[in-house]
């Protein structure tokens, strides 16, 4: 069995938002009162250091990781499930308006058919 890399699996989730390290940081502060330096994401990304296990379920929060078993894996190849660049485009924006992300599930979500 191939051993999880942390760091690994942590920055393919941020590149995945469009985020940069200094904005986890900003995000961990604003949202969580966690103070971090840029070279601390760093270090956690290139495995020199592990965040601390509460830190590490607040940044699967942050990016939106549902379970820790399958989120520390890596993230799926584009090319298992091709989409098109106007489809990346979208995502992509998605992933920048996280205080719209509610409202589009919202939208997308067909309504319960009442019996």
């Amino acid at each position: 069995m191939k051993a999880i890399q942390i760091g690994d699996t942590l920055k393919k989730y941020r590149k995945m938002r469009g985020w940069t390290v200094n904005d986890v940081v900003v995000k961990l502060h604003d949202l969580y009162n966690i103070d971090v330096a840029d070279k601390t994401v760093y270090g956690w990304e290139s495995d020199q250091s592990l965040p601390r296990s509460e830190t590490l379920l607040l940044l699967c929060e942050l990016y939106q990781i549902d379970s820790l078993s399958q989120g520390l894996k890596s993230p799926g190849n584009v090319s298992d499930f091709p989409i098109t660049s106007d489809e990346m485009d979208l995502i992509k924006k998605y992933r920048m308006h996280p205080e719209l992300q509610d409202v589009v599930q919202r939208v997308l979500t067909p309504p319960e058919k009442n019996t």
